[in-house]
């Protein structure tokens, strides 16, 4: 009577678990997004173009100076950036005046204030931060032509003439136009503020000594990897989804409820019997199972519910002589076969010492890992380990 009756609880916490799961998966959605976050390797880009700058030190005037077209240069400038959301992203870029286009194209008439080209010009190296608020403003669209960009910058400049450097701090606009899934043409204009560190002249007062750099760049931006963003599951696919998966659930818990009133039934039926003409009540062992969920890409057993369910299947196995059974799994959706059969092996086996440290011969626990699969919906729901008392 006494392993009919654990056997009876284990049912019961069962029943407990799988209501909870359901609970668990019916919390009501408020937010309502419109794109899903991509791998990390997507998104990225790189850009190249040609610029033209334009210096204006303090010296002469400040930023409000007339005569900006002195400190003109010219020059080539690339990029490598990342977009980590459809509104938000990043740049790292090199812009060189220096070369073909800073000697032959400038006029010596125009070039006093800047570096000289003859003793290498110099380079600046920027790290901006974009924002596309187009897509912030207006919502993500994957064939939108023109896109305008916003972006504060922070960086280094190299003065070759001087083997000097200098910070800069300034921000700029970038707009876009799309010529293809890969290419876009692109027109950014920026200004920066720079200490007299970048050109070096005599001044009294070094608290309002600074520079000026303008600059408009034309290039094309050349999409690389996988570009793009996924929709994310809408409100009403996600409560479909939910009332499905608490559908199955009901439907187990429907079936837990008709084994332990069965349970019952014998229950009752063996108290109404003498001791002498009793069942062997040793040999009625309830059969069912229980599942562990683990999060994307672990196996580490981090949930109470789980624990206390497990200590259940223990105590049934060692009071019953029962055997068990433990049946690791991974999400089809998600990773390669190779890294979801090894994933499903580990989860299946911390399930299994888990067990152990709880009590359970090893030996009478059987470990099988079936790699990614689809067995249940929603999709996540197949991130877990099935034990099963036999």
């Amino acid at each position: 009577m006494k392993k009919l009756m654990m056997a009876l609880a284990f049912v019961g916490l069962g029943t407990v678990a799988a209501n909870a799961q359901c609970d668990e998966f019916a919390t009501p959605t408020t937010a309502k997004y419109s794109v899903a976050t991509n791998s990390f390797w997507s998104n990225w880009f790189i850009q190249i173009g040609v610029d033209a700058n334009v210096v204006s030190i303090y010296k002469q005037g400040g930023f409000f100076k007339r005569d900006w077209h002195d400190g003109r240069t010219y020059g080539v400038d690339v990029a490598i950036g990342k977009w980590f959301t459809p509104g938000i992203g990043t740049r790292l870029k090199l812009n060189w005046e220096n070369g073909i286009l800073y000697n032959k194209l400038r006029s010596e008439n125009h070039a006093w204030e800047a570096p000289s080209g003859e003793k290498g010009g110099y380079a600046q190296l920027y790290f901006d931060t974009e924002f596309n608020l187009s897509n912030i403003f207006c919502g993500y669209s994957a064939t939108r032509v023109w896109n305008l960009i916003a972006y504060p910058r922070m960086g280094i400049i190299r003065n070759f003439s001087t083997h000097g450097y200098a910070p800069a701090l300034g921000a700029g606009i970038e707009s876009t136009w799309r010529l293809g899934k890969r290419v876009n043409l692109y027109l950014d204009a920026a200004l920066v503020c720079t200490t007299d560190g970048f050109v070096p002249y005599a001044t009294d007062n070094k608290w309002y000594a600074s520079n000026q750099i303008a600059s408009v760049d034309l290039g094309v931006t050349i999409n690389l990897g996988k570009t793009g963003w996924s929709k994310a599951v809408s409100l009403d696919d996600y409560e479909a989804l939910s009332a499905e998966a608490c559908s199955k659930l009901a439907a187990l818990r429907a079936q837990l409820k008709a084994e332990q009133d069965e349970n019952a039934r014998l229950r009752d039926l063996l108290a109404k019997q003498p001791k002498e003409t009793a069942p062997v009540a040793e040999k009625i062992v309830a059969s069912t199972s229980t599942s562990v969920f683990f999060d994307i890409n672990s196996s580490k057993l981090n949930s109470k519910k789980d624990i206390i369910n497990l200590e259940a299947v223990a105590s049934a196995a060692k009071n019953t002589g029962a055997k068990l059974l433990v049946v690791g799994s991974a999400d089809s959706k998600t990773g390669s076969s190779a890294y979801n059969q090894k994933l499903s092996e580990a989860r299946a086996n911390a399930v299994a010492d888990e067990l152990v440290n709880l009590g359970v011969d090893r030996s009478k626990i059987e470990v099988k890992a079936i790699g990614g699969v689809n067995d249940v919906a929603p999709f996540n729901l197949n991130r877990r380990a099935v034990v099963t008392l036999q």
